[in-house]
């Protein structure tokens, strides 16, 4: 059955969430629970389970200094330092290997609100010693522990095998588990990484019956800290910043596999440099965010780059320009049919008042309009720099003929 334009949009769109929060952390946790409940093969893990956990949470640590992101460095740090705690620690009478546990998934939260600064910096050196602080606190707490505290750390801890999942500490997992769920949902941090660490820690505290559990679940944890450092330095990479699509490194990379039958759609927004100069820079951002985000749903399985500027690149691989034009159609008329707003509704009502408007005003809205080209490989154009040429002509031409409108390549036969 044929599924409306909207539907397939959100359907994408959900997907595409899906997939970027259970892989690779949900399959590394699949992957240690397996390993925890098959008896044969957990027998032959056991043995290495502290080598597996201290390189995992090391290889997490230097790749984080490295790629300079003291957030991953801190929460890395803060699973070593509850490692350590119950490892020093390992009987029900230890307050401070259940302030270690309380202490650890407030450090995911912390983190990730934390603005990403740097390692070598004032605000990377404030984070390792918020952890170095905590290691501080542990130990004090270790030597001269009151009743008091430790009566309140123990709270709703069951009697018997000793099991560091407190109350306390059960209420701070679940509520960071939440607050980490709420930005990756919301889309204000990646965080997919921490949110499955923290949850990784958390199976192995549960499992407190095999000594070796919380070693499996914490490397596991540094490997899915590992793969949240190499993931940021992939974007920072391929993808572009502002607009969080591919750049043009990644079409770079992308033209070596294209295959035999592949179209460019070259998409330009319209008179952007007037409206740059007119509303500012900060709005014009928002412009190319707002046409980033209306491509990125195109159908037909076009890949969506930034090519430059004001510029964005669709690559439709295995189709021909006639088969690409009704997906930038779809997508020119989304563009051109959304109002953007100049000032949304969060603009501070006292600057509004200052105007002589009254918050109940209605914000000012434009048109936004683009322009796009569209080639295919053929036996003229034979590489994909020539497409590229002829997608550009193509967009030229597009501009000429009053702009808001998709052009195909000259040399596409009229009768196609």
């Amino acid at each position: 059955s044929r599924r409306s334009p909207t539907s397939q949009m959100a359907r994408n769109t959900t997907l595409r969430f899906l997939t970027s929060l259970l892989v690779p952390g949900g399959v590394l946790l699949l992957a240690a629970w397996a390993l925890d409940h098959e008896p044969v093969v957990w027998d032959a893990a056991s043995p290495y389970a502290i080598y597996f956990c201290v390189g995992a949470l090391v290889a997490a640590i230097l790749l984080s200094w490295y790629h300079d992101q003291s957030a991953l460095l801190g929460v890395a740090s803060a699973v070593g330092l509850t490692v350590w705690a119950l490892e020093r620690w390992p009987d029900d009478t230890s307050s401070a290997a259940l302030a270690a546990t309380f202490l650890l998934p407030l450090n995911f939260v912390l983190f990730a609100f934390l603005k990403e600064r740097g390692v070598t910096t004032l605000d990377g050196a404030f984070k390792i010693a918020i952890v170095g602080a905590q290691a501080a606190g542990i130990e004090r707490i270790a030597q001269q522990s009151s009743p008091d505290i430790g009566s309140v750390l123990r709270w709703g801890t069951q009697s018997g095998a000793w099991s560091p999942i407190s109350l306390p500490a059960q209420v701070a997992f679940a509520a960071s588990a939440l607050t980490l769920l709420w930005l990756i949902v919301s889309r204000r941090a990646k965080v997919e990484g921490l949110f499955w660490a923290l949850v990784a820690v958390f199976f192995g505290l549960h499992e407190s019956a095999k000594a070796e559990a919380l070693l499996f679940y914490a490397g596991t944890a540094g490997l899915v800290l590992v793969f949240a450092v190499l993931e940021h330095g992939y974007d920072i990479a391929y993808r572009d910043e502002l607009t969080g699509l591919l750049g043009r490194r990644a079409f770079t990379t992308m033209m070596e596999r294209l295959g035999r039958t592949y179209a460019f759609a070259l998409c330009d927004v319209d008179h952007f440099k007037r409206f740059n100069d007119t509303y500012g820079h900060d709005v014009g951002d928002d412009v190319l965010k707002m046409v980033a985000e209306k491509l990125s749903h195109v159908e037909g399985g076009g890949r969506v780059f930034r090519y430059g500027g004001e510029e964005f690149l669709v690559v439709f691989q295995g189709r021909s320009a006639i088969e690409a034009r009704p997906f930038m159609e779809s997508v020119r008329h989304a563009i051109a049919d959304t109002g953007f707003v100049l000032h949304g509704p969060d603009r501070p009502v006292r600057k509004r008042m200052r105007r002589g408007k009254t918050a109940q005003d209605k914000p000012p809205t434009v048109t936004v309009t683009t322009s796009i080209g569209i080639a295919e490989k053929s036996t003229r154009h034979s590489t994909p720099d020539l497409v590229l040429d002829a997608a550009d002509a193509a967009l030229y031409a597009a501009k000429a003929g009053g702009r808001n409108r998709v052009r195909l390549d000259e040399t596409i036969p009229a009768s196609a």
